[in-house]
């Protein structure tokens, strides 16, 4: 087994899903099961709407206020430092930085070896 470090400042953001993304610990990192990534949304940024059809999530924010919207309803859920938030398989959800400041989320998807799935608004 080998140990990996990456410190977040030397990894590139990324556009996933509309908004970036810095893809922290991945299948191309190593992992096995589990893919950490952090979203750094500025004010009107977030994610469209998707789908992990087989894998689970777990939203913790470190800054910021945003609103995730879950399910088929749009389940308004407000979220700010310090909350976590778990999100089914199959699920359909996305985030909006709805704040005055930039809203940083880390994101934990597992297992994190299929794809992600994009469906409408």
């Amino acid at each position: 087994m080998s140990v990996k470090v990456l410190k977040v400042s030397q990894v590139k953001a990324e556009k996933v899903l509309g908004g970036p993304i810095k893809r922290l610990i991945t299948p191309e990192t190593g992992s096995k099961k589990v893919i950490l990534a952090l979203g750094l949304f500025d004010p009107g940024e977030g994610l469209k709407p998707h789908i992990h059809p087989e894998s689970e999530e777990i939203y913790y924010v470190i800054k910021g206020k945003g609103t995730v919207y879950a399910g088929e309803k749009r389940l308004k859920v407000p979220i700010e430092p310090e909350t976590a938030l778990y999100v089914p398989p199959g699920t359909i959800h996305y985030v909006t930085n709805d704040g005055k400041e930039r809203l940083e989320i880390a994101f934990f998807v597992s297992p994190g070896t299929e794809p992600t799935k994009e469906v409408g608004s």
